[in-house]
């Protein structure tokens, strides 16, 4: 009789807080047709720091193309010059002179800087698809990372709400006095960590969804951001390399052009052009005589410059080779960065045949457990035994299929694809 008034109190305790925590207030996740992989990139290319440079590279072309296009060399100057001998013999002696001078460019100088404003005009689309690359590689993150985290917690509510059918079946049970009073506590903690699990992979979701906002701006994910494989890989993957095209090498070929041309016009640094100089002279010797006009002509150019040449030559090797140096450097941490994805790919595929085997077999024999569950065959910290076995396997296929689509995703960055 005792023992009997002990299970109802222990059922009706179990059910007050079965109901606390029968509820569960999932995130709702807005997917819009509005926003797409393109319109998240975009907008995160706008906001990209370095996206202010693009101003500053143009402002550089603007200023190297006038100055190519400049009529002299160096700015023109005026000479003014005057002298008299009022303060020595003062016989009324009287020189002025002015005289105008022009710095012609050398032989090819002109040529090689207006070729400059050329390939920096180039630079600058490399620069944006480089932006617009690492754009792509942000949105990429956060989608998937919100992917991750849904997935993660979409599976954890499945696992708390079986808890929770469990956690009734076994205090109906209990009531019908087919099962001990401690099974509904065991079965009641279950529901508990579950309902703990839950909470935190919630959280998780929520703090993936606020970067998302706070990042792109938007408060909505595309419907469809899924990814297509863009090489055929019939090939090994250790085979398979990045293209020329690559936005990042393609920057720093353009980088290289620039410097080239930089060491080309570097010659002229130092060097000490033609100056050519257009004078009026007016003189007297004394006050009895009558002022003099003349015009004249001046040159002036130098006979060795080799030398003064030489250290912005220098420079500018030094400069082109370590950009050489760099991409090299970069493409050659390009293929490795492909590798190591397609090699995670591939490795993962592989393992998803036999998750999904292997979840076929745990579904399965977790089926047989209930059924001997509800027969009493055996008992509940068993039944939960094979219930985390179940879940384990289930969660684990699930996110095997959404890492695969992430992998893809990756794939395509390290080929360069932009969004």
């Amino acid at each position: 009789m005792l023992f009997r008034s002990f299970q109802n109190v222990a059922a009706i305790i179990l059910s007050l807080l079965a109901a606390q925590t029968a509820t569960a207030e999932t995130l709702v996740i807005e997917h819009s047709s509005k926003v797409t992989l393109t319109s998240l990139t975009d907008g995160i290319y706008s906001r990209l720091p370095a996206h202010n440079k693009e101003l500053a590279l143009q402002q550089q072309i603007n200023a190297n193309t006038a100055l190519s296009n400049a009529q002299f060399a160096d700015p023109l100057s005026i000479d003014l010059k005057h002298q008299n001998d009022a303060l020595g013999s003062s016989d009324g002696l009287q020189e002025w002179e002015s005289s105008l001078n022009m710095s012609l460019w050398l032989p090819g100088q002109k040529q090689q800087q207006s070729l400059l404003s050329d390939k920096l005009a180039a630079e600058l689309p490399a620069y944006k698809n480089q932006l617009r690359l690492d754009a792509s590689a942000k949105v990429r993150q956060l989608i998937w990372d919100v992917a991750l985290a849904e997935t993660a917690e979409k599976q954890s509510l499945q696992a708390w709400k079986t808890a929770q059918k469990l956690e009734q079946d076994v205090s109906a049970r209990v009531k019908a006095g087919e099962l001990a009073a401690t099974e509904s506590l065991l079965a009641n903690t279950n529901a508990l960590e579950m309902r703990s699990q839950y909470l935190v992979k919630k959280a998780e979701l929520e703090h993936s969804l606020s970067s998302y906002r706070h990042i792109t701006g938007e408060t909505a994910l595309p419907i469809n951001y899924d990814e297509v494989l863009t090489i055929v890989t019939q090939s090994h993957h250790s085979d398979m390399k990045v293209e020329q095209d690559h936005p990042s090498l393609m920057m720093l070929d353009q980088r290289i052009n620039t410097l080239r041309t930089r060491q080309d016009l570097a010659q002229f640094e130092g060097a000490a052009g033609t100056n050519v100089s257009v004078g009026l002279r007016r003189e007297r010797g004394s006050r009895d005589e009558s002022f003099n006009n003349s015009f004249g002509v001046g040159v002036s150019f130098s006979l060795d410059d080799k030398v003064y040449r030489q250290p912005a030559v220098a420079a500018a090797s030094i400069a082109l080779t370590d950009v050489q140096v760099a991409r090299q450097q970069l493409e050659r941490q390009l293929n490795i960065s492909l590798f190591s994805a397609l090699h995670d790919l591939e490795t993962k595929q592989k393992q998803l045949i036999l998750i999904k085997e292997q979840n076929d077999t745990t579904q399965r024999y977790f089926a047989m457990q209930q059924r001997a569950f509800d027969l009493g065959e055996i008992d509940l910290v068993s039944l939960l035994r094979s219930q985390l076995l179940s879940n384990e396997s289930r969660n684990r296929m699930q996110t095997s299929e959404i890492e695969i689509k992430y992998l893809i995703a990756l794939v395509n960055q390290a080929l360069g694809i932009i969004l």
